[in-house]
């Protein structure tokens, strides 16, 4: 099941994440530009800190972005 956040600056994204054996991993694509993150941890699908995973994700595709 992919994921198709609606941002409001307006760009295309598809998101997805998943965890296994004590890891987690998250993935976002910028469609418009090309630009992608994949982020691999070790911090369980189970932690209660897990969604930071996303959200660091997400950050790091903003920061990579050309201005």
């Amino acid at each position: 099941a992919w994921h198709l956040p609606k941002p409001k600056n307006g760009n295309e994204l598809v998101f997805h994440n998943g965890g296994t054996g004590g890891y987690s991993s998250s993935m976002v694509l910028d469609i418009k530009t090309s630009k992608g993150i994949v982020l691999l941890s070790n911090i369980s699908a189970h932690h209660e800190e897990r969604n930071r995973v996303d959200e660091l994700c997400f950050e790091l595709l903003e920061s990579i972005k050309i201005k």
